[in-house]
């Protein structure tokens, strides 16, 4: 999986920084927390103050195009974010047996 950064821009009112990117991978679409984690390498940002809006898989070709947003502090994502994407940004409790 390859991930290119296509745009960032930063946002001063909510103060965010805003990534649009693009993905290239070998089978299907990757999973929103293994791109949340090689993105924020990437940006140099924690993982946990990246959440991933969206990934769209285009239609005919391997290529995935997505939208994300790095904040600088738990409490400005918390105020922002709805509260549906930061649980989908998060890994899932391991199961008990």
């Amino acid at each position: 999986m390859k991930i290119k950064v296509v745009n960032k821009n930063t946002n001063k009112l909510l103060d965010r920084l805003e990534v649009n990117f693009e993905i290239e991978s070998e089978a299907e679409t990757p999973k929103r927390l293994e791109v949340k984690e090689k993105l924020a390498a990437m940006i140099n940002y924690d993982a946990s103050l990246v959440v991933i809006k969206k990934i769209e898989q285009l239609t005919g070709i391997r290529k995935s195009v997505g939208i994300a947003h790095a904040y600088k502090t738990q409490e400005t994502l918390k105020t922002v974010e709805p509260e549906h994407l930061i649980k989908r940004n998060i890994p899932p409790a391991p199961k008990k047996e």
